[in-house]
């Protein structure tokens, strides 16, 4: 559908500029000589009787030139596709967040997580003299929980790594953790609910041996002599389940440590620890086996360029819809545009069970690739994030996004962003995946284009 609405711009809607000498000399020459006064009269006079002949809705439109003309132009025959994209090399490093343990999903597949840390101290070793180590204790807090939350025990695996961590690097979601030094495998408590939790798990004596097992390292202020360097870290995984279950682990304010109790010959119940938290590097891993999904639900089209009928997001870095309007080059040559409304908007696939309008993820972001290759939030989200929405409607079953800042830019800086693409993604911690029917499905995206072409 396309719709044109022309609207004469008049003179007398333009703003007025007063300037006193053409208008002083305007009167003086109007009241000069009382004949051109009579003669003007009679003039203005003709001039608005025939006026009234016209049709009104006309008038003056033949006086005026077609640059005064604005052209409101509505379209949405605009081409969008959908294609279901993935990456399996994330950088994950600095989140704020980190995950362990597998889920399971019928349409998606198998999906793990795990991490790896640097361990930092609180303070020096105070010293004593010979000492003797009591016990070890892993503390840490689970901010929260999905899978099966029942009296099954679930197993996490620590081991030392060999590689020094540096925080001016980028770590990816795919990387080996060099792992050299199995320190473990140990058994949570159960966790029977999905609220913040802390955990205390014993560990063996022999890890806090290993840990001190050179007092002159135990610093932080000499790059030479560090303890980070000593012990560059850990790798801790959880052991496969056969019910599925994953959770998060936060680390504001040092929520995970290992403590150290220990007594020499002036005191006893001392303790020494080693910790993560937000200054220690440390990167999430993420593994995903789509083909773990049966083949009558599993993803058919990943990466391959077809269009189906549904697209996927998922959590965890996993699978995303890339949408692509190709349709959008052909205005950048009909400039000056105003983009008065650009909007999306995908419905949402239910098979009444697993996925239904209770299980949805609340909200979606979108991205887009600049010409630098970074990835941007579409300026949009920056601008209002409740114009931007991305919120799912319960009524409709429907997601919408205004993106008609993003157009605009697009239409505008094309050397800023090269190609009117962009992607949806969660924000890091979301559990709950989504399908979107697109393309030629019964419900495919729908996108809303409103222009003032100048």
């Amino acid at each position: 559908m396309n719709r044109n609405t022309l609207m004469p711009i008049m003179i007398s809607m333009t703003r007025y500029y007063y300037n006193s000498k053409p208008y002083i000399r305007t009167i003086s020459v109007l009241f000069s000589d009382s004949r051109i006064l009579f003669t003007a009269f009679f003039l203005a006079s003709a001039l608005i009787f025939f006026s009234c002949e016209e049709n009104p809705t006309i008038i003056g439109t033949g006086n005026l030139p077609g640059k005064d003309f604005v052209s409101i132009n509505s379209n949405d025959t605009i081409e969008v596709g959908v294609y279901t994209q993935y990456i399996d090399s994330s950088k994950t490093n600095g989140r704020t967040y980190s995950y362990l343990g597998n889920l399971y999903d019928p349409y998606f597949g198998a999906t793990s997580a795990d991490f790896v840390s640097q361990l930092r101290l609180t303070k020096k070793w105070p010293g004593g003299g010979a000492f003797t180590i009591d016990s070890v204790k892993l503390y840490f807090t689970i901010a929260g929980a999905r899978g099966t939350l029942d009296s099954t025990i679930h197993k996490i695996k620590i081991s030392e790594i060999g590689e020094i961590l540096n925080s001016a690097a980028s770590y990816y979601s795919d990387r080996d953790p060099n792992s050299i030094t199995d320190l473990g495998t140990y058994d949570l408590p159960v966790i029977g609910k999905d609220t913040v939790t802390n955990l205390k798990v014993p560990l063996p004596v022999s890890i806090g041996e290993y840990l001190m097992r050179d007092t002159t390292k135990l610093t932080q202020e000499d790059d030479a002599n560090d303890f980070r360097s000593f012990f560059r870290g850990i790798y801790v995984t959880f052991e496969p389940s056969p019910k599925p279950f994953l959770m998060a682990l936060q680390f504001s304010s040092g929520e995970f440590y290992i403590r150290v109790f220990y007594h020499n010959n002036n005191a006893t119940n001392l303790s020494y620890d080693f910790i993560i938290n937000p200054n220690s590097v440390r990167y999430n891993r993420y593994f995903h086996d789509f083909a773990a999904a049966p083949p009558e639900t599993r993803i058919n089209h990943i990466n391959d360029g077809i269009k189906d009928t549904l697209s996927y997001l998922q959590g965890f870095e996993g699978v995303f819809p890339a949408i692509k309007m190709p349709s959008l080059k052909t205005f950048r040559s009909m400039m000056p545009i105003s983009v008065n409304k650009a909007k999306l908007t995908f419905t949402v696939f239910l098979d009444d069970s697993l996925y239904t309008t209770n299980t949805l993820p609340s909200q979606i972001f979108l991205s887009y690739t600049a010409a630098d290759s970074l990835k941007y939030i579409v300026s949009d989200y920056i601008i209002s994030p409740s114009f931007f929405d991305g919120t799912f409607n319960s009524t409709t079953k429907t997601y919408t996004f205004n993106i008609a800042s993003f157009v605009q830019q697009y239409l505008d800086t094309v050397n800023k962003i090269a190609q009117p693409e962009l992607e949806m993604y969660f924000p890091d911690g979301e559990f709950k995946n989504v399908i979107l029917k697109t393309n030629s499905s019964s419900s495919p995206v729908k996108f809303e284009f409103t222009y003032t072409k100048f």
